[in-house]
């Protein structure tokens, strides 16, 4: 091998591999400080694209399942206003056979429709002003009382494929005032005057079909609050085990190996230290020239 003083290819050399281990230092140094071994789009292009559409997934995911539990809030809330309604029906039907059993005066018949009033406009007065955060469970002053059907769609997935990401829950949220879940347009008491009528017996059991079909009506809406809430229930679960598995691949893509990084620490440090100290060699090279002279 030729010796030359102008260009010292041994000390290049030396250099090259003292920056390649440094880099490769510094490289892991930088995955055990963050804990991430995909810090830029360089270290891995293929992995962070990867990533990243995992991490969209999980992070909807997430945002699924709180939605499915604000699902669950709101049919728990529309429930336990549905259970109060159906409680004060049944007392007012427990009244009506009380007052269609003969022997009653005017006064305790009286009594009897007065607290039945009382509660039928306590019914109203909770299918008014029944809410959950700003909506009207049933009909309430901000929504229209045409009886018609009101639908709340949930989104418990994280696409935009309405038959497999969302949940329609139906009929729970119709009107929910006396006139509507009696059907007859305009319901009132009658026991004051009518248990003594000619045409009395027909009209106390007329108004015990129109209690019957209110609290028919209100059972339907709290079987269907209940098999909702159990799919909402699953759905959760299903979330859960997505989120958990969604993250542990990409935990394997992302996450740095620190007991990895901390060996190639180790081992790059030792070469950058040897190619230190062959670099102060290399450098001398040149001076066997000056023996020749």
């Amino acid at each position: 091998m030729a010796i030359v003083v102008n260009t010292n290819v041994q000390s290049i050399q030396v250099q090259n591999n003292l920056n390649r281990v440094t880099d490769a230092m510094n490289t892991a140094m930088e995955r055990m400080t963050t804990g991430s071994k995909i810090n830029s789009a360089a270290d891995d292009a293929a992995g962070l694209v990867i990533s990243k559409g995992i991490e969209v997934q999980t992070r909807g995911t997430s945002v699924a399942k709180d939605n499915a539990q604000s699902g669950i809030n709101l049919l728990q809330t529309a429930e336990g206003n549905l259970a109060v309604m159906q409680d004060n029906f049944m007392r007012i039907r427990d009244l009506t056979l009380q007052a269609m059993n003969g022997g009653q005066t005017d006064d305790q018949l009286l009594a009897m429709q007065e607290e039945a009033q009382a509660r039928l406009a306590e019914i109203d007065r909770i299918a008014t002003g029944a809410k959950f955060n700003t909506f009207d469970l049933f009909g309430g002053s901000d929504r229209t009382k045409s009886g018609a059907d009101t639908q709340v769609t949930l989104q418990i997935g994280t696409g935009s494929n309405s038959d497999v990401d969302t949940i329609t829950i139906s009929d729970v949220f119709d009107d929910a005032h006396v006139s509507t879940l009696t059907g007859t347009g305009a319901f009132t008491s009658k026991f004051a005057g009518y248990a003594t009528a000619a045409d009395g017996l027909t009209a106390m059991q007329d108004q015990l079909d129109a209690l019957d079909e209110a609290i028919t009506e209100i059972s339907t809406r709290r079987g269907t609050i209940g098999s909702t809430t159990n799919r909402l229930e699953s759905a959760m679960d299903q979330l859960d085990t997505q989120y958990e598995n969604l993250s542990a691949s990409n935990s394997r893509i992302k996450d740095a190996d620190i007991a990895t990084e901390s060996s190639n620490y180790i081992q790059n440090q030792i070469l950058q230290q040897a190619s230190a100290s062959l670099l102060v060699q290399a450098n001398q090279q040149p001076n066997i020239a000056l023996s020749l002279i």
